[in-house]
Formats: C-alpha cells, structure tokens, sequence
C-alpha cells in the first residue's frame, strides 16, 4: 500500500472522529490488505490526531502474535472524567490494567531487552477503555481494518496509581476485575485478560514501538487489554471499574 493511499484511509478515518460520524468501511481502494498497512494508517491517523501519549496492546489467546495500537493524547482522560457519549459509535467498557512509564526507552529495537522495559515503569493504575469505532459495523471489519482504526479505541480513563509498582508481581491469570454501573455491579471476572499472562505484553510492545520509529517515552500509559470482557453502557450511565486490589477507576457518560 503506498504512502499516498496510506494518507487518504488516515484522512478519511481522521475526519469521521473529528464529525462523530460512522463509515460502512473504508473504500476498497483504501483498505489495508496487511498488518503492516494497518499500523502504518494507525500511525497516520494518530499524528492527524494530534499525535500519542500511550498504548494499548493485547492478544487474543495465551499463544496468540499480539497487537496494538498508539492512543492519541486526546482520548486519554483522569479518574472522574465526563464523557459525551455520542463521540463513541458504541461504548464498550473494559476494565484494565495500565502502566506508566518514568524513563525513556531506547530506540533501537534490540535494546529493548524485557529488564529494562520493566525497571522504566514508574507506576500500574486501574484503567477503564472506552471502546469505539468510527464504522457502523465494527464487528464486520477485518482485523487489519479495526487495527488502522486504533483498535476500536475511543477514551481511555487512568486511575491514580495503585500501591503495586511493578506488572511483573501481578498475576493477570487469578485478577478479579469488578465492574459497577449506577451502583450496581455488572461484571465480576476472573482472570478475563485473554491474552493469560499480561506480562508478556510490554516487551513486545517495547519493540513493536521501535520498530516504528515511536519508542516508549517517559509519561506513556500503556493499558495491557481487557480484564472483565466488554460491557455496553449507554448515555448517563455512571461506570466505576476494580481490577484486582489496584484501585479503582470512573467515568460518567452524559
């Protein structure tokens, strides 16, 4: 896919944000037919967005390639925050476990050795991620064209920093993750990340990110995927998430 087509799907992915808008898909023409093709969109549509300040990244199974997606700095909100609920094409809650980086990580892939990725993280939050997409019929997408299109993300919502400093003592596999909607919970899951051992998870990312010329900074959130599966809420719903003993997160949709 060339540079020129990479930049008209970024275009048209960028304008449906900016106009809460949702596409039947992106033309033939522009579709990516590649992961490859779909990160390099991903990395179009972020810069039109105003550029990243984190990550997320998952897997679909314990042996499953992971796969990612940058997040613009403008969708990643505090603890409390109020949210139009029309700038999602669907709200799809999750409840996640995230990272935040103190140091800077090399930008020479082969650098990005699992020890030093650990020792830059600075701090683990409960997370909440909104998720959204700018198509009518996300489910219908291919995979590569959910992935241009961030990963269906829409907000991600960072709880203060939790007690636990360091990923690797968590044990994503036995994480009960709670989650209230107006009061009442919804969802109880025991270890819902499908990805089974979350820890995996940043090393990759570390040279994924490096790969692409867009190494992991000091201030990045990472958010590691999903804990509790995916809760539809809807406009005045208010959303409090709990994954394991890391605290706890919210978010009101208006």
């Amino acid at each position: 896919m060339d540079a020129s087509r990479i930049d008209q799907a970024a275009q048209v992915l960028a304008q449906a944000w900016h106009a809460g808008t949702l596409l039947p898909g992106l033309d033939a023409s522009l579709r990516p037919e590649s992961m490859a093709a779909a990160y390099a969109i991903q990395s179009a549509l972020v810069a039109r967005l105003g550029g990243h300040r984190g990550w997320k990244v998952g897997a679909a199974n314990a042996g499953a390639e992971p796969g990612c997606s940058a997040l613009p700095a403008c969708c990643i909100f505090d603890d409390g925050s109020v949210l139009a609920a029309t700038r999602f094409g669907f709200c799809g809650i999750e409840v996640e476990v995230a990272v935040e980086f103190a140091r800077d990580l090399p930008a020479d892939p082969l650098a990005c050795t699992p020890d030093l990725v650990f020792a830059a993280v600075g701090a683990v939050h409960p997370a909440i991620e909104i998720l959204g997409s700018r198509y009518s019929d996300w489910r219908s997408r291919s995979a590569a064209e959910q992935c241009a299109d961030l990963g269906s993300h829409g907000a991600l919502i960072v709880g203060p920093a939790s007690t636990v400093r360091d990923l690797r003592l968590i044990d994503a596999t036995e994480l009960v993750a709670i989650l209230l909607c107006n009061g009442s919970e919804v969802v109880r899951s025991r270890g819902g990340n499908t990805a089974g051992d979350v820890r995996r998870m940043l090393p990759w990312l570390a040279v994924h990110a490096a790969q692409r010329g867009m190494p992991l900074r000091a201030g990045d959130i990472v958010t590691t995927g999903s804990c509790s599966g995916l809760f539809l809420a809807h406009a005045g719903d208010r959303l409090r998430g709990r994954p394991g003993d890391l605290g706890e997160v919210g978010l009101e949709l208006s």
